[in-house]
């Protein structure tokens, strides 16, 4: 059977550099070549991060790296401000709930961003809150929230602010030091570039601070970054991690980095938003509106309406049986009136955008006809 077209949020379609390392033999997860690699790997996060502060690449989900940052910096009983305007703002409430603390919603409509003067008033009403926690691009509804803003906010009141960039992250601008932010989630299958497999996580200093200051026993022995810290520090030498890493994963992820860099992060971001704008206008003019204001969107996720009577899943199969070209359908109440567009990494063109809207276009015509039956 011959491979989908990916054009959903995530996972992408990787780009042949980074097959290439991935389908080469599987590499020992120790020693001298490893530890370079790895070292490696861990400087280009850095700097697509725009951190000097502690990264750690661990094998599983960005919701794993959510829930390593959340079990060794908050301790059980602490409150935390959670931005909620979608489906991951819940779902990062959700592991907060799972680790002990207390969320306290900060909220948006599905579709409008976070705003940082509702978290202004929520920390000031109540010092006993400890951090801010937000997505960064809020996948189930395509909208960017205005993370250095509500970072800004968090600074001001001296609180950590953290940061799930698991969709934004090689996307869009973010400095994470530059910014004030504390933490930072990201994986390896969408805006870096790579297969999946690995969750990113950085910590900086302020935030390595309060966990440090944590005296209660750990209740993971996976989760615990003071844990894979220890190694850093201990075993840095040949094997700066507690657990057998993904090679084959890590080793095209540092292909994807390279690439990025080399690229440069201001000229992908504008090869992505020319590829937004050829593909909104696009939809615009088969009738395909978007679901929130063009300036919300991320330039990589593209989210519209779609025609009266059309239902977001037969669009869906028609792509994918017609054209070989997956896309997907909205969340929630909007799963069945909305279509997702994931238009990120180097694999995805204009002329795959062509051919999308060739694929919307004779779907319509199809309805068309048979409604006029």
């Amino acid at each position: 059977m011959k491979p989908l077209k990916l054009m959903i949020p995530g996972p992408i379609d990787v780009d042949s550099e980074v097959l290439e390392w991935m389908g080469g033999p599987v590499r020992v997860h120790y020693g001298d070549e490893w530890v370079a690699a790895h070292n490696e790997t861990i400087a280009l996060l850095q700097q697509v991060i725009g951190t000097s502060g502690k990264v750690f690449i661990m094998p599983g989900s960005g919701s794993l790296g959510l829930d390593a940052v959340v079990h060794t910096t908050f301790a059980p009983g602490v409150k935390v401000a959670v931005g909620q305007n979608g489906h991951f703002g819940h779902r990062l409430t959700e592991v907060l709930e799972a680790n002990g603390v207390i969320p306290i919603p900060v909220v948006a409509q599905p579709g409008e961003p976070l705003v940082p003067d509702d978290f202004d008033r929520v920390l000031a009403g109540d010092p006993t809150i400890t951090a801010v926690a937000v997505v960064h691009l809020e996948t189930s509804t395509a909208v960017l929230n205005p993370v250095r803003e509500i970072a800004a906010v968090a600074r001001k009141h001296n609180r950590l602010c953290m940061v799930d960039t698991v969709s934004s992250l090689g996307c869009v601008p973010y400095e994470m030091d530059a910014w004030n932010i504390d933490l930072t989630v990201s994986a390896s299958q969408k805006g870096l570039g790579a297969a999946p497999g690995v969750a990113v996580v950085a910590v900086g200093p302020r935030a390595w601070a309060v966990a440090e200051a944590r005296t209660e026993p750990a209740r993971s022995w996976y989760l615990d970054l003071k844990r894979w810290q220890w190694y850093v520090e201990n075993w840095g030498d040949w094997h700066p991690f507690p657990v057998t890493l993904p090679t084959s994963v890590i080793l095209g992820l540092r292909a994807a980095l390279q690439s990025l860099v080399r690229e440069g992060l201001p000229q992908r971001i504008q090869r992505y938003e020319q590829l937004a704008a050829r593909l909104r206008e696009g939809l615009r003019a088969l009738g395909l509106p978007p679901s929130v204001d063009d300036e919300l969107m991320s330039p990589c996720l593209t989210a519209v309406y779609t025609p009266d009577g059309v239902r977001s899943s037969e669009l869906v199969n028609f792509l994918a049986e017609a054209y070989g070209i997956r896309i997907t359908t909205g969340f929630a109440e909007a799963k069945e009136r909305v279509i997702r567009i994931g238009h990120m990494g180097t694999a995805i063109t204009e002329a795959d955008i062509d051919r999308l809207l060739e694929g919307i276009r004779q779907f319509l015509a199809e309805r068309q006809t048979q409604n006029a039956r």
